[in-house]
């Protein structure tokens, strides 16, 4: 998560830093912002996916099925592949700018920002809040594992990200 949280905010930075005027630098923030924003739904879905996987796993007294939450992984997996996109096309094309307008650019989205960036963080420590719960029970620890794994490959992209600076 934490590698997660870094490119997104290593992307973001970059974009601040590059471009030529401030249009062009504006959408590619606001770009990352609902990129960020998207990954922490697709993460709160996989949580509510294992929430609701152990809730029917106690109720009806059955093996857990993570199977929606497996599922649910694609969606984040896709909105990496649409932010590498977005950095392919559109942050990488930017030309540089000067250091008022990168402080002025700062000014105008370090809150929107912040709360997304929040958000990202909020999502992810309820998901591992709801995979600790999963794996309490020792039956359920391969299951866990899988959908650990599977959540590792769908940020991939993010990582990916990080890697290229």
């Amino acid at each position: 998560m934490k590698r997660l949280l870094v490119t997104l905010g290593t992307i973001l930075f970059c974009s601040v830093l590059s471009g030529c005027s401030g249009d062009p630098q504006s959408v590619a923030i606001a770009n990352v912002i609902d990129k960020m924003r998207e990954a922490s739904g697709d993460i709160g879905s996989i949580a509510k996916e294992v929430e609701t996987a152990l809730k029917k796993q106690e109720k009806e007294n059955k093996s857990l099925d993570l199977s929606a939450a497996i599922t649910a992984t694609t969606k984040l997996e896709s909105t990496g592949k649409n932010l590498q996109k977005i950095k392919v096309e559109h942050i990488n094309n930017l030309k540089p700018i000067d250091d008022d307008k990168k402080q002025e650019l700062a000014k105008d989205f370090k809150q929107r920002i912040n709360n997304a960036f929040t958000e990202l963080v909020k999502e992810k420590a309820n998901l591992n809040e709801q995979l600790q719960k999963a794996s309490v029970n020792p039956e359920n620890r391969e299951k866990v594992e899988e959908l650990r794994t599977k959540i590792r490959e769908a940020e991939g992209p993010f990582e990916t990200l990080a890697r290229q600076g």
